[in-house]
Parts: C-alpha cells; sequence; structure tokens
C-alpha cells in the first residue's frame, strides 16, 4: 500500500515537471514571437505619462507599441489615473517595459 502511495506521489511529481517545463517553453516561445512581430513590422513606438487628477506622475513607460498603450487606456481607470501623455518615439529601441 505506502509503495502505491509513494509511486502515485513520484508520478504526480514528474508530470508537475512536465507541465512546468511545457509552460515555460510556451511562454518562451510566445515572448520570441512577440519580439520578432514588432521587429518585422516596424510597428510605432510611444513613450506614455500617467498622471493623477492632481498633476502627479505616477510612471512613465518608454517604447511601448501601440498595442501596449490600448492596454494602459483600458486599465487606467482600475489604478486612479485620469489623465495619460503620449509621445511618438524616434527610433527602433524597443524595450517593452510595462
Amino acid at each position: 500500500m505506502i509503495t502505491k502511495i509513494k509511486t502515485m506521489g513520484q508520478i504526480g511529481k514528474a508530470f508537475g515537471y512536465i507541465m512546468w517545463g511545457i509552460n515555460s517553453t510556451a511562454r518562451i516561445a510566445g515572448s520570441v514571437v512577440s519580439n520578432v512581430s514588432n521587429g518585422l513590422t516596424n510597428k510605432g513606438l510611444f513613450n506614455v505619462s500617467l498622471t493623477t487628477d492632481s498633476g502627479q506622475v505616477v510612471k512613465e513607460l518608454t517604447h511601448q507599441t501601440g498595442s501596449q498603450v490600448a492596454e494602459i487606456i483600458e486599465q487606467m481607470d482600475n489604478f486612479g489615473i485620469h489623465s495619460i501623455d503620449i509621445q511618438k518615439v524616434n527610433g527602433d529601441k524597443n524595450d517593452n517595459s510595462k
């Protein structure tokens, strides 16, 4: 009985490691595909400043793609952000910091 439980535990642990490896590989592949896609399509990049009603700058984000700016705009009410300043970046550096 104990050996069966021990064996099942080892199988479960092995399955967990396999799923973790698949998940990590998929995340890396997705990141690489996204970065290559952004580089090939030559998307415009933007610098974004987020400010509150009082005019205090909460966060400045650099080199954001159009889709990232759209996500920021959709989420800004959740964080108390009521003003956003967007400037187009000249150049092709892309650090995609969030």
